[in-house]
Formats: structure tokens, C-alpha cells, sequence
């Protein structure tokens, strides 16, 4: 069944890439005056398109500094890329396009923030430094792999993530890390018109405390099955709605793309909490949601672990899969965790913790982000792409 529904996904992206292709505007295609130190190389499809997103901010802030373009090799995604960002977006499909952008001399730095086995394509490349962003922060088995060994350099989060790869990957030297906490943290946020609209409705209870509800995907391995929403989600639902929280819920982008039993979770717990007057949370960014949230109830994801920094109160479910990667000493031990069968055991303990957990969370926080204050996360992600480009530079300048 799962095997079913990804070729037919499959095939129907394809249809849509190709009529997209067709119509991709001129300005899309590589441009013969582009003259770009960095380039972002991204090769995911729409549902993909999240791992970009989230990266689009700190990429405009480093554009300030050295210039940005972001090259998608899927037409759909450039179009839709281009429609958030004010940063020039090529598309280049075939190799001979991808080589018009990373063979052009000026380019001194390729970022990426997936594993997506197109990145292979980039890297033939030799002549700039390639960097991996990664598009979160957590502990899922993903966030090390051997595949980070093709990069010359890999931006990491903090003192955790550093740990972990070190541990994990056998001849992967420190030196070739760098840590700069999670920009996207330091973006200033609004707060969306739906939100906004929805607190003024008439069954809004503003004494009531705000939970982010952040439930994980299934995963594409067993090894990556974190999600528990075919088993949790009717039960937190109840509890939250129970104890008189007010729910934004905000499940992963990818939550039934593959397992059509989270697909069905997802569309009860949607209905459930509408029919409630919950938030069902479809905005483009995430970050608004850390200020008007009083805690968190996630799974084994990066919105954990960015939540982190707000000091809030924060609960996690452990994954049902017992084949799912987990680290010991991780944040499932060291934040507030509990079995997909007591759920509603979570919701309790979440509120109940309310006044409680500030200073702890904020000695996890420093673990796996460094230092939170204002902006800092965003000046070391530009200071290391700055000094890697300059790196980059030196080195060819005395090659040639």
C-alpha cells in the first residue's frame, strides 16, 4: 500500500514538474551576467520545499553581505521558492544548467540543507567550498550520516551536534565543524492575521494557556518512524481539548505522504479540534508560534529543539517503533518524556510544569544551540560563511 501511494505520488510530481518546466519563466533559467559567491543548492520536490523555507531569512541576511542565489532543480520548487524570497532563484534541471551556475568563477561557497542524493551532482564540482546546513536540529538518525564526509565543511547547531557526529562518524575531523546555533531563531516575527482572527472569535478563552502541538511525520525508514500520531493523536486531542488549552496545532509538512494511517490520524485530529475551536496551524513559518505558545508538546523533530530556546515548558512522545534510532542522553532524556500509551500523562505534566522548567531547559538549550541571545545565532552563521568564502578565495587566488 505504502509502495502504491509513493508511485503514485511519483508519478503525478512528475506530470507536474514537466508542465512546470514548461512554463518557467525566462529569469528562472541561469542568467549569462550571474556573478554569485554563494550559491544554495536545493534538489527537493514541493513537499521538500519546508527544508528551503526555513532557511530563506538568514539566507537574506547573509545576502547583505556576500551575494545569494538559490538554484532548485525542480521548476515547480524554483517557482514556488521565488514567491518567498526576494533572492534571485535559477532552476537548472539538467546537468549542462547546474554546471552554467556552480562553474562560473565567482562562486566561492555551495550551501546545502538536505541529503538528497541530487546533491552528488553539485559536488563534481571541486573549485568552491561545499557546506551542509542541515534543515534542523535534532536527533534523529538523519542528522548523521557518512554522506556528511562529502562536504569540506558542516554547520552545526551546537556542542550536541558536534558530540554526536564526532561519536558516530569514524575519521570525520572536528576541525571541519562549526557552530552556529539556529539563525532562523533570531528572525523577527508577526503574528499571522488567522491567528490573530481566531483569538478574537466568540469561543476563545484568552485565560487559558496556549499549546504548540508538533507532531512528527512517519519517517521513510524504521529507523526514521519517530511519528505516533496513528496512536496518540485522538488521545492528546481529548486531553488538550479536556483540560482547556488552547490548541495550535501544527503537524510536520510531510504527515501522510507516506503511511495513509497518519494521513487518516491527522485528518481526525484536524476535525476534532475545529469542531472545538482549536487552531489548525497551515501558515507558512514557524517561529510566531514560540511567543504566543506557553509550552510544546512534540515528538523526536527540529521544532523541539528550536523550542528550546524560549525556556518554555516543553514535553515529548517517545516513538512506538522500537527500530526508530534514539540517542541515550539525549533530549528525550533529558526533557520531559513519555510512552506513546500515556499520552494524556504527557498533557498533564506539560501544564502542571508551567512555572517550573525555565532554568532547566535553558542548560538543555545551551547543550544544543549555544548562546540564544538575540541575534548572536544569525552573526555566526554569517561570520562562518564569511570566513569560508574567504578561505575559499585565498586558496584559489594562490592557485592561479
Amino acid at each position: 500500500m505504502k509502495g502504491a501511494l509513493r508511485l503514485a505520488r511519483r508519478a503525478a510530481d512528475t506530470a507536474l514538474d514537466a508542465s512546470a518546466e514548461a512554463r518557467a519563466a525566462s529569469d528562472l533559467r541561469p542568467q549569462p551576467d550571474d556573478r554569485f559567491p554563494v550559491v544554495v543548492h536545493f534538489a527537493g520536490d514541493g513537499d521538500s520545499a519546508y527544508q528551503l523555507t526555513q532557511w530563506l531569512w538568514p539566507l537574506e541576511q547573509l545576502d547583505q553581505r556576500l551575494p545569494v542565489v538559490i538554484l532548485c532543480r525542480s521548476a515547480r520548487t524554483a517557482q514556488q521558492i521565488a514567491r518567498n524570497t526576494h533572492l534571485p532563484v535559477r532552476f537548472g534541471r539538467r546537468l549542462a544548467d547546474l554546471d552554467a551556475v556552480l562553474g562560473d568563477d565567482a562562486v566561492r561557497c555551495v550551501l546545502y540543507v538536505n541529503q538528497s542524493p541530487l546533491n552528488f551532482h553539485a559536488l563534481r564540482h571541486p573549485r568552491p567550498a561545499h557546506v551542509h546546513l542541515s534543515h534542523g536540529e535534532s536527533e534523529k538518525s538523519s542528522m548523521v550520516t557518512n554522506q556528511l564526509k562529502a562536504y569540506d565543511r558542516v554547520l552545526t547547531a551546537g556542542q550536541a551536534a558536534r558530540d554526536r557526529i564526532l561519536a558516530q562518524l569514524i575519521g570525520f575531523g572536528e576541525d571541519r565543524m562549526i557552530d552556529v546555533g539556529r539563525p532562523q531563531l533570531d528572525a523577527p516575527t508577526s503574528v499571522p492575521q488567522e491567528w490573530t482572527s481566531h483569538l478574537a472569535g466568540p469561543d476563545a478563552d484568552s485565560s487559558a494557556p496556549t499549546v504548540l502541538w508538533a507532531p512528527t511525520w512517519e519517517g521513510d525508514s524504521p529507523q526514521m518512524a519517530y511519528g505516533t500520531l496513528p496512536q496518540t493523536g485522538d488521545t492528546i486531542a481529548e486531553a488538550l481539548l479536556t483540560a482547556g488549552a488552547r490548541v495550535i496545532y501544527r503537524p510536520h509538512p510531510r504527515t501522510g505522504v507516506a503511511d495513509p494511517l497518519f494521513r487518516a490520524a491527522d485528518a481526525r485530529v484536524r476535525a476534532r479540534l475545529e469542531a472545538a475551536g482549536g487552531f489548525i496551524d497551515t501558515t507558512p513559518s514557524v517561529g510566531w508560534q514560540f511567543a504566543e505558545a506557553d509550552a510544546c508538546l512534540a515528538e523526536m523533530s527540529s521544532v523541539a529543539f528550536d523550542w528550546l530556546a524560549t525556556g518554555k515548558p516543553l514535553a515529548l512522545i517517545r516513538p512506538v517503533d522500537r527500530r526508530a534510532d534514539t540517542i541515550p542522553g539525549g533530549l528525550l532524556d533529558r526533557a520531559d518524556a513519555v510512552a506513546a500509551d500515556h499520552a494524556a500523562e504527557a498533557v498533564t505534566s506539560l501544564l502542571s510544569a508551567l512555572d517550573s522548567d525555565a532554568a532547566q531547559l535553558g542548560e538543555v538549550a545551551q547543550h544544543y544551540l549555544g548562546d540564544t541571545e538575540p541575534g548572536d545565532q544569525l552573526a555566526r552563521f554569517v561570520s562562518a560563511v564569511g570566513t569560508i568564502v574567504e578561505e575559499r578565495e585565498s586558496i584559489l587566488s594562490r592557485r592561479e
